[in-house]
């Protein structure tokens, strides 16, 4: 293994300066009649198409099959940290009645911002029925909001001290999801200070899902990636944007991608892998984030509506609507697990990996396999502008509540097992330093049928808050294996082995019929600053359907594997001005 050292300035002092957070916004007319809402809990934030018609993004997102079965994120608490704090009487047209926390160090901003009230709002605000648009992904759930910034600045970037990030530590600790669309853009290897404050944030409180906006610089320049910081970190979910509404079948022009450069803090320096070779992909997942209309003010006379309202695009918007999905999944294992298998189900690496593996793979997705000795192969693990692609709550749902696997609780920890599972499902476990974990699958597997399995972990890290800094501890290198029983052993059928990430995922037609094995093994670590770390907790997740899906380029088995050649598609238009406008509407 190649690596750089560099020194690395001290984070103590006070202000520190970072980048305005994600944010587009064009302006619009309505051209269709609103529809007036009422009832509880009836999530109603819209995207608009091309023609100007309306389309619910709950119904985008596949938000339904969580509120057919009741679950809206009741029994969670989810955090907004902005730079601001999300203002409940900030619009009019919405008034939030579910933000019950709140936290602003002695220094920080505490006026509301539109920013920050509009990712609260699609994240999961409730508003009571007769506003416009009432609620957001998780209405059920309940709100926090923490204040960073310290100063506004006219460009738009703010200020934050030692003492505002306190805001991310009490979040993390008080909450089930954090969301958060602020960033440092020159922070691409997951070392800055948002990064490492996240990810450690993630490390000390494992059950709180942390979701990043990967921000709005567009696609890598000169190879190397444009995500920024907290979301270019390891531990959380970092969030690229989609266009095309309604459909939402293309990643954003402005949504940053990958590869990455990997890198770690040792207190001193800085150390890059592969002499700072960009090869991590650091995009987890992809939402809406252009088209999206959010209420201003609404006067009602007669039947007419006169209705003022914001359409927004960027990232900043895309990541409240996956951590609405991650506070849909926690309210679904408190509301519905059994409370032995609702303890694993609610660990953030579980939540992650679920949400990854149930995501669309839209057209172009490539996440670098290729047949190598006759094995289905990757050390990329996920498409560098996509991550593993389209957040699908529907199917989300659907491999949540199927079957779990759980080997590691409080008191149970085990490792060098084989265990039988159902053809989807999730599972939570232990890997040890040289050992591996067998699934396999009851069911026999079918070729043609399409499997995907992701499997997530955490690096090490630890924040101080009397230097405000982090130091990493340690990385473990877990790989991902499929395999098929054969006469007289296994045959290695997939592999995603990628060095550098907290992520493998496997997305590929089987090949033939047969029964299969999924493996989890912690061969080495990347890099291990202790001495001693040789146990790592993860999530896993897989499905396997029927036929392939129509948007994925399959692998198939004809005698020998043949390989579809996948590339990537990263398109998408959003450009303007903040902009107001006002229409007269009738309601039907």
């Amino acid at each position: 293994m190649m690596e750089r050292q560099f020194p690395r300035k001290s984070a103590a002092g006070s202000p520190l300066r970072f980048l305005s957070p994600c944010l587009v916004l064009t302006g619009m007319l309505l051209s269709v009649p609103l529809r007036a809402l009422s009832g509880a809990y009836a999530p109603d934030y819209y995207g608009i198409d091309g023609s100007n018609g309306l389309v619910n993004l709950a119904d985008v997102l596949g938000a339904q099959s969580f509120y057919n079965a009741g679950i809206y994120g009741q029994k969670t608490v989810s955090w907004v940290v902005d730079a601001q704090l999300v203002g409940t009487n900030l619009f009019p047209a919405e008034k939030f009645t579910n933000v019950a926390y709140t936290y602003a160090s002695s220094d920080a901003l505490t006026a509301p911002g539109d920013h920050a009230t509009w990712c609260a709002g699609l994240l999961g605000g409730y508003v009571p029925p007769g506003y416009y648009l009432n609620t957001g992904t998780a209405p059920g759930t309940t709100l926090g909001s923490a204040a960073l910034a310290t100063s506004l600045n006219a460009d738009g970037s703010f200020d934050i001290s030692t003492n505002s990030l306190s805001a991310y530590t009490y979040a993390a600790s008080h909450g089930d999801v954090l969301s958060t669309s602020v960033g440092d853009a020159s922070d691409n290897a997951g070392v800055g200070i948002l990064s490492g404050l996240l990810d450690a944030a993630a490390w000390a409180n494992p059950r709180t899902a942390m979701v990043a906006a990967a921000g709005n610089s567009g696609p890598a320049v000169g190879g190397l990636g444009t995500i920024g910081g907290p979301a270019s970190g390891y531990n959380g979910i970092s969030v690229g944007a989609l266009d095309a509404p309604p459909g939402y079948g293309e990643v954003a022009s402005f949504s940053s991608a990958g590869p990455l450069q990997t890198a770690w803090y040792d207190g001193t320096n800085t150390h890059f892998y592969g002499n700072g070779t960009a090869t991590r992909a650091g995009v987890s997942l992809l939402a809406p984030g252009a088209g999206i209309v959010m209420p201003d003010t609404m006067t009602v006379s007669g039947d007419s509506v006169f209705l003022s309202y914001y359409k927004i695009a960027g990232t900043s918007f895309a990541t409240p609507l996956v951590a609405g999905g991650a506070a849909l999944l926690d309210s679904t294992a408190k509301t519905s697990f059994d409370p032995a298998v609702a303890a694993a189900a609610t660990e953030s690496v579980v939540i992650k990996a679920v949400l990854m593996n149930s995501a669309d793979k839209l057209p172009g997705w490539d996440n670098g396999q290729r047949i190598v000795n006759g094995v289905i192969t990757t050390v990329q693990a996920l498409d560098y502008a996509m991550g593993a692609g389209r957040m699908n709550l529907n199917e989300a749902f659907s491999q949540y509540t199927t079957s779990a696997a759980v080997t590691t609780t409080p008191g149970i920890s085990y490792s060098g097992f084989t265990t039988d599972v159902q053809k989807t499902g999730w599972a939570y476990g232990t890997a040890l330093l040289g050992g591996s974990n067998s699934y396999h699958l009851l069911d026999q597997l079918f070729g043609g049928q399409q499997m995907a399995v992701t499997l997530c972990w955490m690096r090490s890290r630890t924040w101080s808050a009397d230097v405000a800094d982090f130091l990493d501890k340690a990385q473990a290198e877990l790989d991902l294996l499929v395999y098929r029983m054969v006469p007289g052993g296994r045959e290695l059928i997939a592999e995603s082995a990628s060095p550098v990430g907290t992520t493998q995922e496997l997305d590929f037609t089987v090949p033939v019929n047969g029964s299969y094995f999924i493996d989890v093994r912690y061969a080495t670590n990347l890099f291990d600053l202790t001495g001693t770390y040789q146990s790592q907790d993860y999530g896993l997740a897989w499905s396997v359907a029927v036929v392939p899906e129509p948007a994925t380029a399959a692998l198939f088995a004809l005698g020998l594997l043949l390989l579809a050649v996948r590339t990537g598609r990263r398109t998408g238009n959003s450009s303007g001005s903040p902009e107001k406008a006002t229409q007269d509407t009738t309601f039907p």
